[in-house]
């Protein structure tokens, strides 16, 4: 009798498994890079995570590889109905470059920021030419991070400010392939009191808000501020995202557990959700953790929600990233080692709650899948690159999948 139940639960939970359909459709995965092999490693970091972008017809990929010994910035394009990428542009100069930040503009034109020789780059990429490279300032500077606005890009970074680093918000006008440096202000008043790293950007009607890394309390936690006059370059306090658990039985956290990576996207109208890796549960490494924009309530964001299922918490999860649409389209994803390797994972939000975490075909199985970053485009589409290793210390490729909407 006991083993007739536990087939009847069995049953019932596979069937109810299978009621949660996944929202795309995806096909096989697509080579971005050409160039590969021994010593040659690909990365796809960038504060945000915003290496894949969607512009009319063209999806466009930034990463970062050293094929020719030195650190480089690349950039690979791919017409929707072609099979293939184009060509790679070589985006950076002759100086060690990292970290691209990708973001689209109208008419299938891009823009990107990096850093390179500890200065903050950009410029303007058309269908048909590379726009001038512009270099901010002559401070240190790191960590860019692009969001677009018409005719004006917002920027910010990590410059060091005295004995810190402090996270910056630089207005740029776009005129044609010219991006011209307009204000630039910090977005905490108060001076650095420890690194503030790793910013993301995201401009929502009239308001402006930013989140990072920050060190103040002496570990490391996710801030965020908002500005909400355009017109102005001054931001509000900054206030923490990221919760302090309570420390359960006895185990002490010392000064604090960590956090790493905040992400930042927007679905629906005006609605904003933060993403990170975050290891309060430190016995089981990191998790994927979340927090709603609530800007027009006392509390910034709020409450901390646990993203990934609770098959996941055995495991560890790293390299949160996120997109949202304008219907109210919202995904997350991450890699993920529950199955002895790295896969990358997806959960959406549907009916205000996380789905079941979903094992992208194509980018889980053998060798190490990781560092992914994703985008939605205006039909709801999923568009994912990340970088694959067959082996675990094998060389790397960068990989893209397209995921078609079926429901």
């Amino acid at each position: 009798m006991r083993l007739q139940i536990a087939g009847i639960v069995l049953i019932f939970t596979i069937a109810s498994l299978s009621l949660q359909a996944e929202p795309w459709e995806f096909d096989k995965p697509i080579a971005v890079t050409s160039t590969n092999g021994k010593n040659i490693f690909h990365h796809l970091e960038s504060a945000g995570r915003h290496n894949i972008a969607i512009s009319a017809n063209t999806v466009a990929i930034a990463w970062e590889d050293d094929r020719d010994g030195t650190p480089r910035i690349y950039l690979a394009r791919k017409a929707h109905t072609k099979q293939n990428f184009s060509n790679q542009l070589k985006i950076s100069g002759p100086g060690e470059a990292y970290e691209p930040s990708l973001v689209a503009l109208s008419k299938n034109r891009f823009a990107l920021a990096w850093e390179e020789e500890s200065r903050i780059h950009l410029r303007i990429v058309t269908p048909t030419e590379l726009g001038p490279v512009i270099t901010l300032g002559k401070g240190e500077a790191m960590q860019p991070s692009l969001v677009s606005d018409d005719q004006q890009l917002l920027l910010v970074y990590s410059q060091r400010d005295g004995r810190y680093p402090r996270i910056w918000m630089q207005r740029m006008e776009i005129d044609g392939q010219v991006l011209k440096v307009k204000q630039a202000c910090a977005v905490d008043a108060e001076a650095a009191k420890d690194e503030q790293l790793y910013p993301s950007v995201v401009k929502l009607a009239e308001r402006i808000i930013v989140a990072w890394e920050d060190r103040r309390p002496g570990h490391t936690i996710i801030m965020a501020a908002q500005n909400e006059n355009l017109t102005s370059c001054t931001f509000q306090p900054p206030q923490r995202i990221s919760e302090e658990p309570l420390s359960s039985g006895g185990m002490p956290y010392g000064k604090g557990h960590g956090v790493s990576r905040v992400a930042l996207a927007q679905y629906g109208a005006e609605q904003l959700l933060a993403v990170w890796a975050d290891k309060r549960d430190f016995r089981e490494g990191y998790d994927i953790y979340s927090a709603d924009y609530e800007g027009a309530s006392k509390d910034l964001f709020g409450p901390n929600f646990r993203v990934q299922d609770s098959f996941g918490g055995v495991a560890q999860q790293w390299h949160a990233t996120v997109a949202g649409d304008q219907s109210g389209r919202l995904v997350v994803g991450w890699d993920d080692n529950r199955n002895g390797n790295a896969d990358i994972m997806l959960s959406w939000r549907e009916d205000d709650e996380w789905s079941d975490d979903f094992s992208v075909p194509g980018a889980d199985g053998a060798g190490e899948q990781n560092h992914p970053t994703i985008s939605l485009d205006s039909e709801g589409n999923l568009h994912l690159a990340w970088i694959e290793r067959q082996t675990a210390d094998g060389p790397t490729r960068v990989l893209y999948l397209f995921g078609q909407l079926v429901k």
